[in-house]
């Protein structure tokens, strides 16, 4: 026997039921010490150096300012990735001088790994500059750090950063001494790097879940250009997600990514990116998460009438979201609100 489409009310009913686990799910943990949400943004801070210019990685100095910055970030409340960490668990071997590219390519690796501890979603890519000159009475140091910010999920520049260029004396003999002018510039350069952790986690935060208004539980509010229901402004980072609806008729593929549209939380935008006989694929533009996006293509499926343990099969790997269906389904007629659904 056919089963209809959802109708008006289900709908409702699907859409109170997504905004209580959305409710649930994004209830702000504890303050850190400067009172401050934990973002649950995994960050990642890299270090460009292959600009014979730059100090290069394996130098004392920039294990000194990679600390400093990854300890004022840490403060923020972000869940900073350690790159040699993730080295070790992979056997990698990490060099000096490697270019923005093979940069690039070890975090797209570091997210196939297939564990939670290696996934990145936003990474800081910097430069120490520094030099010397000899005086005839003493040594002159200057030092500057820049970089730039990326998400790494949807390969988009987010932000840039420069720190003003420092300039301070050295002993006049400090340009014969490795260790000198280690320490020298050093010490400089990590006092530039806690400020800079700290203008980086300002500028990230913006991404974040924000502070509930409430002592408790998140505000929902409708936003979005879809009327998706948020919690609060400036939800999270937007991920675009690619969603492959697989031997679905017409109708049916259209009331799942309308749904979507309509009644997820977080929703921003979707489009059509390719369409054959058999296969539906979109860009599908959320702050959702995809743990959250797996459970409501659940509830809307079954709301739809189909046996999820039968004739559907829903495949997450990272922003990359397929839904099956396995076999041959009753026929459903169209539900009495599907015309203004869809525009």
């Amino acid at each position: 026997m056919s089963q209809p489409l959802p109708s008006t009310a289900r709908l409702l009913g699907l859409a109170a039921v997504v905004s209580f686990a959305t409710a649930c799910a994004t209830v702000p943990p504890a303050a850190s010490a400067q009172g401050n949400v934990g973002t649950n943004i995994p960050v990642l801070v890299m270090s460009e150096d292959e600009d014979p210019n730059t100090v290069k990685r394996s130098s004392d100095i920039f294990k000194r300012v990679i600390a400093e910055l990854q300890g004022s970030m840490q403060r923020h409340g972000f869940r900073m990735i350690d790159e040699e960490s993730v080295a070790a668990d992979l056997g990698w071997e990490i060099s000096d001088r490697r270019p923005k590219r093979e940069l690039i390519e070890s975090i797209k690796l570091m997210g196939k790994s297939g564990k939670a501890s290696h996934q990145v979603r936003a990474w800081v890519l910097f430069r120490i500059h520094a030099q010397a000159k000899q005086l005839s009475f003493a040594t002159k140091v200057q030092t500057r750090i820049d970089g730039e910010l990326y998400d790494a999920a949807s390969n988009q520049f987010l932000d840039t950063f420069e720190m003003p260029r420092e300039e301070y004396p050295a002993p006049k003999d400090c340009l014969e001494s490795s260790i000198c002018i280690s320490e020298v510039v050093g010490d400089r350069a990590r006092e530039i790097a806690g400020g800079l952790g700290e203008v980086l986690a300002r500028k990230l935060e913006r991404y974040s879940p924000p502070r509930a208004s409430g002592a408790g539980s998140g505000t929902a509010v409708t936003g979005g250009s879809g009327g998706g229901t948020h919690t609060g402004a400036g939800h999270g980072m937007m991920t675009p997600y690619t969603v492959t609806l697989r031997y679905f008729d017409d109708r049916e593929a259209l009331t799942i990514i309308g749904v979507m549209a309509d009644e997820f939380p977080g929703y921003e935008t979707h489009d059509l990116i390719n369409k054959s006989a058999t296969v539906r694929r979109y860009e599908y533009l959320t702050t959702a998460k995809a743990m959250k996006l797996e459970e409501w293509l659940f509830i809307l499926l079954r709301d739809m009438g189909f046996d999820e343990t039968r004739e559907i099969l829903v495949h997450v790997q990272g922003t990359d979201i397929t839904v099956d269906k396995l076999i041959p389904t009753p026929h459903r007629p169209a539900s009495p609100d599907e015309k203004k659904r869809f525009n």
